[in-house]
C-alpha cells in the first residue's frame, strides 16, 4: 500500500492455510499484474507450515497480511477478507492458483464499463502440482447469467471479481461450506447482473480426484441446503422430491430422476418466474427449454421426438438446427 491514504480500486483476496508449496507463485502472479492499483490482502488461517516465511520474502507495500486467531476455516476467512477489504472490487485468487498478467486490467475495465454488473468471472487453464498445463477449464460465458445460477454454478471462484459493497450488502458468505461461493453468487444474481467473459484469467491447480466419501457427502449436503434456499427465494416447493430433482440437474446426473419429475420441476420454475418475474421471461423460458433438451439427450426414451416437440417448454424460436439433428439421430438409432 502507498502512503497517500487513498484506497485501492481492487482488493485481491487470498486465503491461505499451510500453502507454503504454491503461495509464492500465486503472490508473484499478483504483484506482476499489468494493472497496478490494488492491495493484496492475504489472510493466514492458522498455518503451521512455512507459509509465513514464504510471504515474508516479499517486501512489496501492497501486501497486507492478516491472521485469524487459529484455524477458523475458509468461510470465516473469506468473511474476514470481505470485512477488511479496502478496494471497490474484490478479486479472488486461491493461494495455489496463478493469475494471468492482464487479469485485473481486463476485469476492472469490464466492471467500469458495465456498472450494473456485480460479478465478473472468466475461464481458466487446469494445471497439475508441477504447474504443467493439463487442459482448458471452460465455463459458460455471457453478459447476463443470473438465471443460470438457479440450476448451475457457472463460476470458477478463483476467477471472480465482485463489487465489495454488494458482498457486504448480502452479508458475505453463509455457512454453506464447501459451496458457500455458489450460495453467495446466487443471492447476488437474484438482485444484480452477473457475467462470465471469454478471457482466461487463471491457471487453476488441480490436486487430483481423490475426494473422500465424507467430503463428497458434505458437498452434496451443502448443495441441497442451497437448493432449498433457492426454492424458498423463488417461491417453489421445498419438498424432498423437488430438491432431489433439482440436485440431479445441478450435478448433470439426468439418470437420477424420471422424465416426469424433471418436467414437473421445470414447469414449477417457469410458473414461478412468470408470476414473479425474477428473470426476463423469454430468456428464462429458453434456458428451461435448453435444459429440457439436455435431459432428453441422456434419457433413453423411445418417444424423444414427441417429448421434444410437445414439451410445455417448446417454442419454435428456441429451436436450433443442432438440437433438431441430434433429436432425429437419437430417434433413428435408439
Amino acid at each position: 500500500m502507498d502512503n497517500t491514504g487513498k484506497n485501492p480500486i481492487v482488493t485481491v483476496f487470498m486465503a491461505v492455510y499451510n500453502g507454503e508449496k504454491y503461495i509464492k507463485e500465486a503472490i508473484e502472479s499478483v504483484l506482476t499484474q499489468s494493472y497496478r492499483d490494488f492491495e493484496l490482502l492475504i489472510i493466514n488461517d492458522g498455518s503451521t507450515d512455512k507459509t509465513l516465511d514464504v510471504i515474508a520474502q516479499f517486501k512489496d507495500p501492497r501486501i497486507r497480511l492478516l491472521h485469524n486467531d487459529g484455524n477458523r476455516g475458509l468461510t470465516y476467512t473469506r468473511n474476514h477478507g470481505v470485512k477488511e477489504a479496502r478496494g471497490e472490487y474484490f478479486a479472488i485468487l486461491d493461494s495455489d492458483d496463478i493469475a494471468m498478467p492482464n487479469r485485473l486490467k481486463i476485469q476492472v475495465d469490464y466492471m467500469n464499463a458495465n456498472a450494473d454488473v456485480a460479478i465478473c468471472g472468466g475461464q481458466a487453464v487446469l494445471i497439475d502440482g508441477s504447474s504443467k498445463e493439463i487442459r482448458p477449464y471452460k465455463v459458460h460465458s455471457g453478459d447476463s447469467l443470473s438465471h443460470w445460477l438457479v440450476l448451475h454454478n457457472v463460476f470458477i471462484n478463483s476467477t471472480l471479481m465482485i463489487k465489495t459493497s454488494v458482498m457486504r450488502e448480502m452479508g458475505g458468505y453463509r455457512d454453506m461450506a464447501p459451496a458457500e461461493d455458489y450460495d453467495l453468487s446466487f443471492r447476488i444474481g437474484l438482485k444484480y447482473r452477473v457475467a462470465n467473459i471469454s478471457d482466461t484469467f487463471v491457471f487453476y491447480r488441480e490436486h487430483g480426484n481423490n475426494i473422500s466419501k465424507v467430503q463428497t457427502e458434505k458437498l452434496n449436503n451443502a448443495e441441497r441446503r442451497i437448493i432449498e434456499h433457492i426454492h424458498s427465494s423463488l417461491k417453489i416447493s421445498t419438498d424432498k422430491a423437488f430438491i432431489k430433482t433439482h440436485h440431479s440437474i445441478l450435478k448433470y446426473d439426468f439418470e437420477a430422476s424420471a422424465i416426469s419429475e424433471f418436467e414437473l420441476f421445470l414447469k414449477a420454475l417457469r410458473k414461478s418466474n412468470h408470476l414473479n418475474k425474477y428473470y426476463p421471461i423469454s430468456i428464462f423460458n429458453r434456458f428451461l427449454f435448453d435444459t429440457w433438451f439436455k435431459i432428453l439427450k441422456v434419457k433413453k426414451e423411445k418417444n424423444i421426438i414427441y417429448l421434444y416437440f410437445k414439451s410445455p417448454f417448446f417454442k419454435w424460436s428456441f429451436v436450433t438446427f443442432g438440437q433438431l439433428s441430434k433429436v432425429f439421430r437419437k430417434t433413428l438409432f435408439s
